[in-house]
Protein backbone atom coordinates (compact mmCIF):
# COMPACT_ATOMS: atom_id res chain seq x y z
CA UNK A 1 0.00 0.00 0.00
CA UNK A 2 1.12 3.52 -0.81
CA UNK A 3 2.21 5.40 2.19
CA UNK A 4 0.27 8.46 0.84
CA UNK A 5 -1.35 10.71 4.08
CA UNK A 6 -4.91 9.66 4.13
CA UNK A 7 -7.89 11.84 6.51
CA UNK A 8 -10.96 10.24 8.18
CA UNK A 9 -14.03 10.40 5.90
CA UNK A 10 -16.68 12.87 7.07
CA UNK A 11 -19.07 10.50 6.23
CA UNK A 12 -22.90 11.88 6.49
CA UNK A 13 -25.56 10.14 9.11
CA UNK A 14 -28.99 10.53 8.01
CA UNK A 15 -31.24 11.91 8.11
CA UNK A 16 -28.74 14.81 8.01
CA UNK A 17 -30.48 17.54 10.01
CA UNK A 18 -30.75 15.66 12.93
CA UNK A 19 -26.99 15.27 12.95
CA UNK A 20 -25.96 18.04 11.40
CA UNK A 21 -23.48 19.21 14.00
CA UNK A 22 -22.16 15.94 14.39
CA UNK A 23 -21.38 15.58 10.99
CA UNK A 24 -19.65 19.58 10.32
CA UNK A 25 -17.08 18.55 13.11
CA UNK A 26 -16.30 15.97 11.33
CA UNK A 27 -15.83 17.68 8.29
CA UNK A 28 -13.56 20.26 10.49
CA UNK A 29 -11.49 17.38 11.82
CA UNK A 30 -11.11 15.91 7.84
CA UNK A 31 -10.22 19.34 6.61
CA UNK A 32 -7.81 19.97 9.52
CA UNK A 33 -6.09 16.34 8.65
CA UNK A 34 -5.76 17.86 5.03
CA UNK A 35 -4.22 21.22 5.98
CA UNK A 36 -1.17 19.34 8.29
CA UNK A 37 -0.72 16.99 4.98
CA UNK A 38 -0.30 20.41 3.37
CA UNK A 39 2.40 22.10 5.64
CA UNK A 40 3.85 19.11 5.79
CA UNK A 41 4.34 17.89 2.32
CA UNK A 42 4.00 21.19 0.57
CA UNK A 43 4.56 20.93 -3.12
CA UNK A 44 5.13 17.10 -2.95
CA UNK A 45 1.38 16.69 -3.15
CA UNK A 46 0.41 16.59 -6.89
CA UNK A 47 -3.31 15.57 -6.17
CA UNK A 48 -5.85 14.21 -3.96
CA UNK A 49 -8.25 11.54 -4.61
CA UNK A 50 -11.52 11.03 -3.35
CA UNK A 51 -14.69 9.11 -4.10
CA UNK A 52 -17.80 11.37 -4.49
CA UNK A 53 -19.42 8.88 -2.53
CA UNK A 54 -17.24 6.37 -0.96
CA UNK A 55 -18.47 2.80 -1.92
CA UNK A 56 -16.14 -0.17 -0.05
CA UNK A 57 -15.81 1.85 2.84
CA UNK A 58 -19.37 1.96 3.42
CA UNK A 59 -21.56 4.20 1.11
CA UNK A 60 -20.41 7.61 2.57
CA UNK A 61 -22.21 10.28 1.23
CA UNK A 62 -20.50 14.01 1.19
CA UNK A 63 -22.16 17.51 1.65
CA UNK A 64 -20.81 19.32 -1.45
CA UNK A 65 -19.85 21.80 0.71
CA UNK A 66 -17.21 19.32 2.01
CA UNK A 67 -16.58 19.08 -1.35
CA UNK A 68 -15.96 22.58 -2.44
CA UNK A 69 -13.40 22.79 0.27
CA UNK A 70 -11.34 20.29 -1.26
CA UNK A 71 -11.47 22.32 -4.21
CA UNK A 72 -11.08 25.47 -2.75
CA UNK A 73 -7.64 23.68 -1.17
CA UNK A 74 -6.56 22.48 -4.85
CA UNK A 75 -6.95 25.82 -6.12
CA UNK A 76 -4.87 27.53 -3.92
CA UNK A 77 -2.11 25.24 -3.28
CA UNK A 78 -1.94 24.29 -7.36
CA UNK A 79 -2.41 20.41 -6.88
CA UNK A 80 -5.44 18.28 -8.81
CA UNK A 81 -8.65 17.31 -7.40
CA UNK A 82 -9.30 13.78 -9.04
CA UNK A 83 -12.67 12.03 -8.27
CA UNK A 84 -12.88 8.61 -8.39
CA UNK A 85 -16.15 7.90 -10.10
CA UNK A 86 -15.46 4.02 -10.95
CA UNK A 87 -18.39 3.24 -8.79
CA UNK A 88 -20.63 5.95 -9.00
CA UNK A 89 -20.13 6.43 -12.60
CA UNK A 90 -22.13 5.55 -15.75
CA UNK A 91 -25.54 6.66 -14.39
CA UNK A 92 -25.63 4.75 -11.31
CA UNK A 93 -26.40 8.15 -9.10
CA UNK A 94 -29.08 8.74 -11.84
CA UNK A 95 -26.52 11.43 -13.47
CA UNK A 96 -23.50 10.55 -15.87
CA UNK A 97 -21.24 10.94 -13.18
CA UNK A 98 -22.10 11.92 -9.16
CA UNK A 99 -19.75 15.04 -9.49
CA UNK A 100 -22.35 16.63 -11.88
CA UNK A 101 -25.40 16.30 -8.72
CA UNK A 102 -22.48 17.74 -6.45
CA UNK A 103 -21.55 21.00 -8.26
CA UNK A 104 -17.97 20.38 -7.86
CA UNK A 105 -16.14 19.54 -10.96
CA UNK A 106 -13.22 17.73 -10.41
CA UNK A 107 -9.60 18.29 -12.76
CA UNK A 108 -9.74 14.66 -13.48
CA UNK A 109 -12.37 11.68 -13.20
CA UNK A 110 -11.81 8.38 -13.88
CA UNK A 111 -13.98 5.40 -14.80
CA UNK A 112 -14.64 1.86 -15.52
CA UNK A 113 -17.12 -0.89 -14.74
CA UNK A 114 -19.86 -0.48 -16.58
CA UNK A 115 -18.23 1.36 -19.16
CA UNK A 116 -16.08 -1.93 -20.30
CA UNK A 117 -13.16 -0.14 -20.30
CA UNK A 118 -11.40 2.23 -17.79
CA UNK A 119 -9.89 5.57 -18.23
CA UNK A 120 -9.74 8.83 -17.34
CA UNK A 121 -11.28 12.47 -18.61
CA UNK A 122 -9.60 15.94 -17.46
CA UNK A 123 -9.85 19.62 -17.49
CA UNK A 124 -7.70 21.79 -19.01
CA UNK A 125 -5.76 21.65 -15.97
CA UNK A 126 -3.76 19.01 -17.22
CA UNK A 127 -1.91 20.96 -20.17
CA UNK A 128 -0.14 23.38 -17.85
CA UNK A 129 2.35 19.58 -18.24
CA UNK A 130 3.74 19.90 -21.42
CA UNK A 131 3.74 16.73 -23.09
CA UNK A 132 0.73 15.55 -21.01
CA UNK A 133 -0.84 11.63 -21.45
CA UNK A 134 -3.59 13.27 -23.63
CA UNK A 135 -1.04 14.31 -26.08
CA UNK A 136 1.68 12.12 -26.08
CA UNK A 137 1.18 8.61 -26.60
CA UNK A 138 2.67 6.04 -24.33
CA UNK A 139 3.27 8.27 -21.09
CA UNK A 140 0.21 6.42 -19.90
CA UNK A 141 0.23 2.78 -20.67
CA UNK A 142 -0.98 -1.16 -20.12
CA UNK A 143 -0.75 -4.47 -21.58
CA UNK A 144 -4.53 -4.95 -21.97
CA UNK A 145 -5.25 -1.06 -22.54
CA UNK A 146 -6.63 0.18 -25.64
CA UNK A 147 -8.75 -2.99 -26.52
CA UNK A 148 -10.68 -2.10 -29.40
CA UNK A 149 -13.50 -4.55 -28.85
CA UNK A 150 -14.25 -3.47 -24.96
CA UNK A 151 -14.51 0.93 -26.38
CA UNK A 152 -16.99 -0.55 -29.30
CA UNK A 153 -19.18 -2.58 -26.41
CA UNK A 154 -18.81 0.95 -24.61
CA UNK A 155 -20.08 2.68 -27.30
CA UNK A 156 -22.77 0.38 -27.69
CA UNK A 157 -23.69 0.73 -23.69
CA UNK A 158 -23.74 4.18 -24.31
CA UNK A 159 -25.95 4.34 -26.94
CA UNK A 160 -28.81 2.14 -25.75
CA UNK A 161 -28.47 3.64 -22.15
CA UNK A 162 -29.36 7.50 -24.12
CA UNK A 163 -32.14 5.51 -26.60
CA UNK A 164 -33.63 3.85 -23.71
CA UNK A 165 -33.75 6.59 -21.26
CA UNK A 166 -31.54 4.89 -18.57
CA UNK A 167 -31.13 7.58 -16.42
CA UNK A 168 -34.74 8.42 -16.08
CA UNK A 169 -35.65 4.47 -15.26
CA UNK A 170 -32.56 5.01 -12.39
CA UNK A 171 -33.85 8.00 -11.06
CA UNK A 172 -37.57 7.06 -10.70
CA UNK A 173 -36.23 3.38 -9.43
CA UNK A 174 -34.59 4.91 -6.61
CA UNK A 175 -37.65 6.41 -5.52
CA UNK A 176 -39.40 3.18 -5.08
CA UNK A 177 -36.31 1.62 -3.59
CA UNK A 178 -35.47 4.17 -0.81
CA UNK A 179 -39.39 4.76 0.11
CA UNK A 180 -39.44 1.06 0.57
CA UNK A 181 -36.50 1.35 2.67
CA UNK A 182 -38.02 4.14 4.74
CA UNK A 183 -40.93 1.75 5.12
CA UNK A 184 -39.37 -1.13 6.22
CA UNK A 185 -37.22 1.40 8.63
CA UNK A 186 -40.66 2.48 10.27
CA UNK A 187 -41.30 -1.01 10.98
CA UNK A 188 -38.18 -1.61 12.48
CA UNK A 189 -36.70 1.40 13.94
CA UNK A 190 -34.12 -0.82 16.10
CA UNK A 191 -32.73 -2.62 13.37
CA UNK A 192 -32.59 -0.32 10.24
CA UNK A 193 -30.62 3.30 10.32
CA UNK A 194 -29.21 5.99 8.26
CA UNK A 195 -30.97 4.69 4.82
CA UNK A 196 -29.13 6.58 2.54
CA UNK A 197 -29.02 7.18 -1.62
CA UNK A 198 -28.18 8.93 -4.86
CA UNK A 199 -29.95 7.16 -7.52
CA UNK A 200 -29.83 3.70 -7.28
CA UNK A 201 -26.40 3.55 -4.92
CA UNK A 202 -28.22 2.89 -2.08
CA UNK A 203 -27.68 1.39 1.43
CA UNK A 204 -28.53 1.03 5.13
CA UNK A 205 -27.02 0.16 8.35
CA UNK A 206 -27.60 -2.75 10.58
CA UNK A 207 -26.88 -2.36 14.36
CA UNK A 208 -23.51 -4.28 13.97
CA UNK A 209 -21.52 -6.22 11.54
CA UNK A 210 -22.98 -9.70 12.67
CA UNK A 211 -26.44 -8.71 12.24
CA UNK A 212 -25.83 -7.09 8.72
CA UNK A 213 -23.70 -10.72 7.67
CA UNK A 214 -26.90 -12.47 8.97
CA UNK A 215 -29.34 -10.66 7.07
CA UNK A 216 -27.14 -10.73 3.65
CA UNK A 217 -27.14 -14.56 3.78
CA UNK A 218 -30.96 -14.72 5.09
CA UNK A 219 -31.60 -12.33 1.97
CA UNK A 220 -29.76 -14.84 -0.63
CA UNK A 221 -31.63 -17.87 0.81
CA UNK A 222 -34.31 -16.05 -0.20
CA UNK A 223 -33.07 -15.19 -3.84
CA UNK A 224 -31.57 -12.16 -4.40
CA UNK A 225 -27.96 -11.59 -3.93
CA UNK A 226 -26.71 -8.06 -2.46
CA UNK A 227 -23.43 -6.96 -1.10
CA UNK A 228 -22.10 -5.76 2.34
CA UNK A 229 -20.24 -2.30 2.82
CA UNK A 230 -18.20 -0.79 5.34
CA UNK A 231 -18.64 -2.21 9.12
CA UNK A 232 -22.10 -2.45 9.11
CA UNK A 233 -24.07 -1.70 6.15
CA UNK A 234 -25.69 -3.63 3.38
CA UNK A 235 -25.27 -1.37 -0.27
CA UNK A 236 -27.28 -2.31 -3.66
CA UNK A 237 -25.80 -2.00 -6.73
CA UNK A 238 -29.03 -3.48 -9.17
CA UNK A 239 -28.84 -3.00 -13.04
CA UNK A 240 -29.82 0.15 -14.25
CA UNK A 241 -32.54 -1.14 -16.04
CA UNK A 242 -34.19 -2.63 -13.00
CA UNK A 243 -38.13 -2.53 -13.06
CA UNK A 244 -40.29 -1.25 -10.99
CA UNK A 245 -41.34 -4.85 -10.44
CA UNK A 246 -38.07 -6.17 -9.77
CA UNK A 247 -37.46 -3.12 -7.12
CA UNK A 248 -41.00 -4.07 -5.01
CA UNK A 249 -40.11 -7.81 -5.45
CA UNK A 250 -36.27 -7.42 -3.66
CA UNK A 251 -38.14 -5.10 -0.69
CA UNK A 252 -40.61 -8.24 -0.35
CA UNK A 253 -37.22 -10.03 0.30
CA UNK A 254 -35.82 -8.06 2.57
CA UNK A 255 -39.04 -7.48 4.56
CA UNK A 256 -39.23 -11.79 4.58
CA UNK A 257 -35.28 -11.79 6.00
CA UNK A 258 -36.30 -8.95 8.56
CA UNK A 259 -38.99 -11.12 9.85
CA UNK A 260 -36.92 -14.17 10.21
CA UNK A 261 -34.28 -12.83 12.29
CA UNK A 262 -36.34 -9.93 14.19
Amino acid sequence: MFDWPRVDPPAIVFPLEENLDAVMEAEKKSLSQIDDAISKYGHDIACMCIEPIQGEGGDNHFRPEYLQQLRDRADKHEFLLIFDEVQTGMGLTGEWWAWQSLGVEPDIFCFGKKSQVCGIASNRRVDSIENNVFHESSRLNSTWGGNLVDMVRCNKYLDVMVDENILENVRSRSETLLAGLRSLQEKYPEVISNIRGKGLMCAFDLPDGEIRDNMVSEILKNGAIILPCGGRSIRFRPPLNITEEEVLKGLDIISKALGKLF
